[in-house]
């Protein structure tokens, strides 16, 4: 394994390219507390021996996973595992994402927790995943709220290999974690626990935003039936 702790974004190159030419196959560079999206991206398009690629907690950003996943395309054809959790990604990113993981047919784990994709970001990566080997996802603590954890759950569900997805520490509905279930319902040890996931959040979002959108029509409507159950108690009287 590949396993460096830099603090000058200047020897990152460097150091990678010295190191990752041996044929280790496997680049680590977790809990770095500099930016190593753009300067990486720079050595790592000519590792085509790369299977393992760990880039948690480096202050990826959206501009560093952009860059990162960019150079990666047309290179690691053989990668098995990418990590970047706990990078501040949010959904701008996932795009790239998507095309970068389209390419990767041989994909068996990909950890993704600790960012911000929220559902728009989830499902813009789910649309990659149809052709891969995945065994492994984890997309907890993203924000997600039912529409995003459901649609995951729909495609690892088809993957004949697959392991385990986790999704807790999310927003999702109750109604969600019951479909969800359901989805799983033959094979429960596919799903990770949901004992972090908060529920409450999204039901009261979705109850302001139902009573924000009411219009003129269902307000006047309302008023007429308060008028009318007014006059009838009036008569009764």
């Amino acid at each position: 394994m590949v396993e460096t702790s830099l603090t000058n974004e200047d020897t990152i190159e460097e150091n990678a390219i010295e190191t990752c030419t041996h044929m280790n196959r496997q680049l680590y560079l977790s809990d770095n507390n500099i930016k190593v999206g753009v300067s990486m991206s720079k050595a790592v398009s000519s590792f085509n021996f790369l299977t393992v690629i760990t880039l948690s907690y480096t202050n990826l950003e959206n501009g560093g996973a952009i860059a990162l996943v960019n150079a990666l395309k047309n290179s690691a054809p053989s990668l098995q595992v990418i990590e970047m959790a706990g990078n501040n990604i949010t959904y701008e990113a996932a795009p790239a994402i998507a095309v970068f993981l389209a390419a990767k047919r041989h994909l068996k784990k990909l950890n993704l927790s600790e960012n911000d994709l929220k559902d728009e970001g989830c499902l813009e990566i789910v649309k990659s995943m149809d052709g891969l080997e995945l065994e492994y996802v984890d997309v907890s603590f993203n924000d997600l709220r039912r529409e995003g954890a459901l649609g995951l759950a729909r495609v690892v569900i088809k993957k004949e290999s697959f392991k385990m997805l986790n999704i807790d520490g999310n927003m999702i509905s109750i109604k969600g974690i019951e479909e969800i279930k359901e989805i799983f319902k033959n094979c429960s040890k596919l799903l990770g626990p949901l004992d972090k996931n908060d529920p409450l959040i999204e039901e009261n979002g979705d109850h302001e935003e139902s009573e924000g959108n009411m219009d003129d029509d269902d307000l006047r409507e309302n008023l007429e039936d308060i008028e009318d159950e007014f006059v009838s108690v009036f008569i009764f009287y």
